[in-house]
């Protein structure tokens, strides 16, 4: 079924809404740093209450959501006033109920043998930063790959994410994890390769004016170097004036892969070793929860993350997932939601073997 929206601004039909969604229901404050668990005390003469702990400067308007079965619903609310015991009193402004069932049963994890954890960690937001922090050995890798490359093209790009992200490849192969080949400019692609030869044309050739400006350059490989073969963390392109080969197609393929074996000989990204609970599970995601605030530089909502699962059996899942939200929920516990993006064919077999085992099954 697909996402359906809809909006509701009739102030009639508020208490209702917060009769059948908010009253004795899981309540969340969006903040910048992810959602804070609150509670709704109640709606009354066109006002409503929330217990609100940890925020000391409430803004003017502020959206404030919940989900109950199917339904997502996201509210905006107008301060009215602050009472005592973090008690906050609001106008209710609006409400957008969004019906997004979630396509699969999620099953709780206990304790014992089905304790599930996730270490290694580390996300692009990491890899961002560790970048930014050692320019010097980055461009000693830079120097190394450019190398050969420099002797046998007339023009070499290698470039990395903490140089910003609004570069067109950058920004190509985080969403498309996918090398570039564009063999001729001036040739016809074939069926198989036009719909990547459009993209390349419109979204990257369109907006990259220095290769505009060099006529001459009538050829592309670039693909994107991977941390663990997973998160795009930069690029190396290389240009010729004359059509280019699928044999150098696969010597370039295979540099991209050397860059991030060089990284790793530089140890210029250190994920984080401990073990964090995962609280839940589907096939298709997990919920990690941890209540010591340092590991919450390694989450963003939507950014990629990487790390192990630890199975039963001394068994590992190594799992590529996007951050979908971020919870503080009761006593400081912060709660991680993950779909899962990528996950190697025997992973996939060992975890899906211990969702089985317990009680999750496969629709």
């Amino acid at each position: 079924m697909p996402e359906q929206i809809r909006t509701i601004t009739d102030k009639g039909q508020f208490p209702k809404i917060f009769s059948l969604f908010f009253a004795n229901n899981d309540v969340f404050l969006k903040t910048a740093s992810g959602d804070l668990k609150i509670v709704y005390m109640g709606f009354a003469d066109g006002t409503v209450a929330f217990k609100i702990p940890y925020v000391k400067n409430m803004p003017d308007s502020c959206v404030i959501l919940t989900r109950k079965d199917s339904y997502i619903v996201n509210g905006v609310f107008k301060l009215k006033e602050k009472d005592a015991d973090d008690m906050y009193v609001f106008y209710p402004v609006q409400f957008q109920i969004i019906s997004n069932p979630r396509k699969e049963e999620r099953i709780e994890l206990g304790t014992g043998k089905s304790v599930l954890f996730i270490t290694n960690l580390i996300s692009d937001y990491i890899l961002q930063n560790s970048l930014a922090l050692s320019l010097k050995k980055v461009e000693n890798i830079k120097e190394i790959l450019r190398f050969d490359l420099e002797k046998r093209f007339p023009y070499i790009k290698i470039y990395f994410m903490n140089e910003g992200m609004s570069d067109p490849r950058m920004k190509y192969f985080y969403a498309n994890p996918v090398p570039l080949f564009v063999p001729n400019m001036n040739a016809q692609p074939d069926a198989k390769h036009e719909k990547h030869f459009n993209i390349y044309i419109n979204e990257i050739y369109a907006k990259d004016y220095l290769l505009q400006n060099r006529k001459n350059l009538i050829a592309e490989i670039a693909v994107p170097v991977l941390y663990h073969g997973k998160i795009p963390y930069g690029y190396i392109q290389v240009n010729s004036e004359k059509p280019l080969t699928d044999g150098i197609f696969s010597v370039i393929k295979r540099l991209g892969v050397v860059a991030d074996e060089l990284f790793k000989k530089y140890k210029l990204f250190l994920p984080e070793t401990d073990k964090l609970l995962i609280a839940d599970a589907s096939f298709s995601g997990i919920g990690i929860v941890f209540r010591e605030r340092k590991y919450i530089r390694y989450f963003k909502e939507g950014s990629y993350v990487i790390g192990d699962m630890l199975l039963p059996g001394s068994t590992k899942a190594n799992v590529l997932c996007v951050v979908r939200n971020i919870a503080l929920m009761e006593n400081k516990i912060i709660k991680v939601g993950c779909q899962i993006k990528d996950i190697d064919a025997l992973s996939e077999v060992h975890y899906h073997e211990y969702l089985e085992s317990v009680g999750l099954k496969a629709e």
